[in-house]
């Protein structure tokens, strides 16, 4: 049987490395980390995390409450009086909920934002360097990282962040809606329906991008929290 003696100064040696090496890469971790964050908080008034997610919180209620409104009822057989009616009682309950939304909005966003395209380029580009880069290194040192079903939320949010939107503003003229209906020839409950029917589009749209950035919100907190 052959021994192997390794000298008591190599491992301590080695140890020293290893703690080093570990340290290195926390230093990098939190320095990447703070970046991503503060590219992330750079288009809204909040200075961090956690007041913007009581920002967002608010803005989900405005949205709620919009989208509580009972949906005027508009059929093909009504008269003009009747669909002219529908819409306006419709609209007597939107526009100072409305009001209430972009008010919240208002509130929440910067008011040195720039396109929102070019935000989330920058954003996502931080966030897979993270992904692509440190997380391989925190593997190697045994440091923590986000769980693999957060990661992979993280992964698809931008999908969701890119394909809706919170600044786009209900159209909520109905002589607009009936000045295109009459440029094309259609009739007023055309006119009236697809006015109401692109309203309704916009909330949805607003309540995809919230939702993806609930995500991106949860994402960032277990960033931040990593030892």
């Amino acid at each position: 049987m052959v021994y192997l003696c390794v000298p008591l100064g190599v491992l301590g040696i080695n140890a020293q490395a290893e703690a080093l090496q570990k340290q290195q890469i926390r230093r990098r971790a939190r320095r990447d980390i703070d970046a991503f964050q503060q590219v992330l908080l750079r288009p809204f008034s909040a200075a961090d995390l956690r007041s913007l997610r009581v920002q967002k919180t608010n803005l989900d209620t405005a949205l709620t409450a919009l989208r509580r409104v009972r949906l005027a009822s508009i059929a093909p057989g009504q008269g003009s009086h009747e669909i002219g009616q529908a819409v306006d009682t419709w609209l007597d309950q939107i526009r100072p909920l409305e009001a209430a939304y972009q008010r919240m909005l208002t509130g929440m966003t910067s008011q040195a934002v720039g396109p929102q395209a070019l935000w989330l380029d920058d954003l996502q580009a931080h966030w897979e360097e993270l992904d692509h880069g440190l997380r391989f290194q925190m593997a190697e040192a045994d440091q923590a990282w986000l769980t693999p079903a957060r990661t992979v939320e993280m992964r698809r949010l931008w999908v969701g962040l890119r394909g809706g939107t919170i600044t786009r503003p209900l159209d909520l003229d109905p002589e607009s809606w009936r000045a295109q209906a009459s440029a094309m020839r259609e009739s007023p409950h055309v006119a009236l329906q697809r006015g109401h029917d692109r309203a309704r589009r916009v909330l949805a749209a607003r309540e995809t991008w919230l939702n993806a950035f609930g995500v991106l919100l949860d994402g960032a907190d277990e960033l931040v929290a990593l030892p």
